[in-house]
């Protein structure tokens, strides 16, 4: 039989570990969490392309004298003028047969403009940044009531990969509120919380870094264990039954995060040790906290970067907004979800989202041309 140990060490213990972690995560950054040079899954050309096309067509309809203002090659845009630009292309921008792009697919095209203007040496996140966030605003508000479509088979498809927000630098411990994403991102794929109440919910005090050894073998995970009140009322059991199941070693509610020992710079435990590093100690404990408003003056080698107040809601809505578009994170909720609840989200789709989905890399392709 298993054996599980929740880590409850020395403090000294604790805070050399947490300064490896940091260690690991810090040394890494500049490498980045992304695939070798060479194996990008994400074409960001056809997100240029895009942009591109957009330019000249609005230049050659005349119907806008904003467009004399904006450059077809991305990278001669400032910031000013890309973030203005952004807003319309969002909007605007067709595929070459005329029709509207969906919601994930222009949600790509945008990360591809994003790895573009990284490789190119132009270090702003169109996602995070202040001079952006009017841009941010009217993306998060067009995938607000994106669903994705479904196969035949009944899997869930998007245009948007969890490996794509890696190599844009949307996930990882590149700044504050990159790691906040970063942690929202595993909490929703792998401890399936969804919305906004169940995320307010999560808290220092009810995720605990464990070890569970089976022979020579140990593996490390965070343990989220739900208060009552966050879990379904049909899983809430009765006193006597809730007694039984204690006796037998059953718990309701528990969850858990397991580390990623081929790439420690993706793994949910190094990351969430490194958090704790750059969180306040008078918080670690908390039970009505764990999303932590960013220091506004935190330099990437300060000690802290955050403060001891709560992420503002409308924040975490946005970040959880664009997570929801992730393919991955989709199919694992579909697989935590009784069959025929997610109809209502898929039963809609139309058929050119079920073509993309079973085209899959395809469509890029196609949007390139």
């Amino acid at each position: 039989m298993e054996n599980v140990l929740s880590d409850t060490p020395s403090q000294s213990v604790i805070h050399g570990r947490r300064r490896a972690a940091a260690a690991v995560v810090c040394s890494g950054v500049a490498r980045g969490a992304g695939p070798p040079a060479g194996r990008s899954k994400l074409l960001h050309m056809y997100g240029v392309n895009a942009w591109k096309s957009w330019v000249q067509s609005e230049q050659e309809s005349k119907q806008s004298g904003r467009s004399a203002v904006l450059k077809a090659d991305v990278l001669q845009c400032s910031s000013a003028e890309l973030s203005v630009g952004l807003c319309r292309f969002i909007k605007e921008v067709r595929r070459p047969n005329g029709e509207l792009y969906s919601p994930d697919s222009i949600f790509y095209l945008c990360l591809g403009l994003q790895q573009y203007l990284f490789e190119n040496g132009r270090i702003e996140n169109l996602f995070t940044d202040e001079r952006y966030s009017t841009f941010t605003l009217d993306i998060t508000d067009m995938l607000r009531d994106w669903r994705p479509a479904a196969l035949p088979d009944g899997v869930l498809v998007s245009r948007v990969e969890e490996e794509y927000l890696w190599e844009c630098k949307q996930l990882g411990a590149y700044s504050p509120i990159v790691l906040l994403n970063t942690l929202l991102f595993f909490s929703t794929k792998l401890l399936h919380l969804k919305t906004l109440p169940e995320h307010r919910r999560l808290s220092f005090a009810y995720l605990t870094r464990c070890t569970r050894s089976a022979g020579h073998a140990k593996t490390t995970y965070l343990r989220f264990c739900a208060p009552l009140k966050l879990r379904p009322a049909s899983e809430i059991a009765l006193p006597v039954k809730r007694k039984l199941e204690e006796e037998e070693g059953e718990q309701d509610g528990v969850m858990e995060m397991l580390e990623n020992t081929e790439n420690p710079l993706r793994c949910p435990v190094r990351l969430y040790e490194f958090y704790l590093s750059k969180c306040p100690d008078l918080v670690k404990q908390r039970t009505d906290l764990f999303y932590l408003q960013p220091e506004h003056t935190c330099m990437p080698n300060s000690r802290l970067w955050y403060s001891s107040q709560p992420l503002e809601g409308s924040a975490l809505e946005n970040m959880l907004t664009r997570i929801l578009t992730v393919q991955e994170v989709q199919q694992q909720l579909q697989a935590q979800t009784p069959t025929g609840l997610l109809l209502s989200h898929t039963e809609n789709a139309d058929e050119g989202g079920r073509e993309r989905g079973r085209e899959g890399g395809r469509e890029g392709e196609r949007e390139g041309k």
